[in-house]
């Protein structure tokens, strides 16, 4: 037993100075077709993908943040739990609830995209409010369903459409704006 502590202290210092001498990895997987990288620290990671020929997607994210963006430059997934910035994302006929929190926004070359928020008010302010919006700047409803509290809401003008989806969850509403223009 005597000989066992010492042994055992030796050794667990030796695997503890060994700790943290590097703090970041990387993976990468090549083959013919194209290539897989990823980076982590404990901290943040990102994954970025390339087949050669057909584009690449890079991934990164850290705690309650995650982003993609295609190789593109401008068709982005954003989701982060504090809350997403939209500022110059959304097309003009497409605004943010006031007052909810912006929990993802995927976007496709400024042409189609889905926002996601979190609000307090009840389904019906939400889609109200998107509907008179979209009356005032002239679109024209093309649907308008209620299926036991979950409301569904869309229009079209001139080539672009929006379509909102607002029901109650534990935390409020949980509502979605999906639009796309030619």
């Amino acid at each position: 037993m005597r000989a066992f502590l010492p042994i055992m202290l030796t050794v667990t210092l030796a695997l503890l100075g060994g700790c943290d001498q590097k703090q970041s990895a990387n993976i990468e997987v090549k083959d013919k077709g194209g290539s897989v990288t990823i980076s982590a620290n404990g901290q943040h990671f990102s994954m970025k993908g390339n087949d050669g020929s057909h584009g690449e997607v890079t991934i990164s994210g850290n705690g309650d943040h995650v982003t993609m963006h295609a190789g593109d430059g401008q068709s982005v997934v954003d989701i982060n739990a504090g809350g997403v910035n939209v500022s110059g994302k959304l097309p003009g006929f497409v605004s943010v609830y006031p007052g909810a929190k912006v929990v993802s926004l995927v976007t496709g070359n400024n042409q189609s995209g889905t926002l996601v928020m979190q609000t307090r008010p009840a389904p019906a302010q939400v889609a109200g409010f998107y509907n008179q919006k979209a009356q005032s700047a002239g679109f024209t409803q093309k649907l308008h369903a209620n299926d036991a509290g979950n409301l569904l809401y869309s229009a079209t003008f001139a080539g672009r459409a929006m379509q909102v989806l607002a029901s109650k969850d534990s935390e409020g509403t949980h509502a979605q704006v999906t639009w796309s223009s030619q």
